[in-house]
Parts: C-alpha cells; structure tokens; sequence
C-alpha cells in the first residue's frame, strides 16, 4: 500500500505578496510547490493535483417596515475562481484540463 509508505505531503503556494501569506486575486497566476515525502521506495505510475478556489458569504438583514412589521432577508453567494485538474506523473500529462 503507497499510502503507509508516505511520511509526508505538503502543498506550498509561491506568494505574491511581502506578507508571505497566499492570497490571490483575479487573474494572478497560482504557483508551487507539491513535496512527498516517503519511507521506502514506492512504485508511482501517475500523480494528479485538482486545485479548487472559491469564496462563500452568508449574511442576515432585518427591517422594520412600520410599527408592527419587521421582516428578515437572508443572503448568500458563493463565487468559484479556480478550478483545475492536471497530471504532475504520468503518461497522460498534459491531457487533463
């Protein structure tokens, strides 16, 4: 089983900005780093990354219309900004989009 040989999985973002936090905006382009680390020698025919983006907000109004009338509006919106599949090993690489 490869999973019981792996010590480690990281994901790292290059950043964009002095804070070194990995914040994106629209249109910037998202690069890095994806590091396995593992405890013996492993057999690998593909590695495949799917990287997903997107932003949710949920929030309540409340009104009074009148004396004796109030009513509640709630809101919500979800945005997605990156979604894409892509093939890092393998023999297909370069086919997923």
């Amino acid at each position: 089983m490869v999973l019981g040989k792996v010590k480690s999985f990281i994901v790292s973002y290059d950043c964009l900005n002095d804070s070194n936090v990995p914040v994106f905006s629209s249109g910037d382009s998202v690069s890095g780093r994806v590091i396995i680390e593992v405890t013996g020698e492993i057999r690998v025919k593909s590695l495949k990354i799917h990287a997903k983006g997107f932003a949710k907000v949920r929030w309540t109004e409340s009104r009074n219309a009148g004396s004796n009338t109030a009513y509640t509006q709630n809101y919500t919106e979800e945005v997605e900004y990156l979604n894409h599949r892509d093939i890092l090993i393998g023999h297909e690489r370069g086919k997923c989009q």
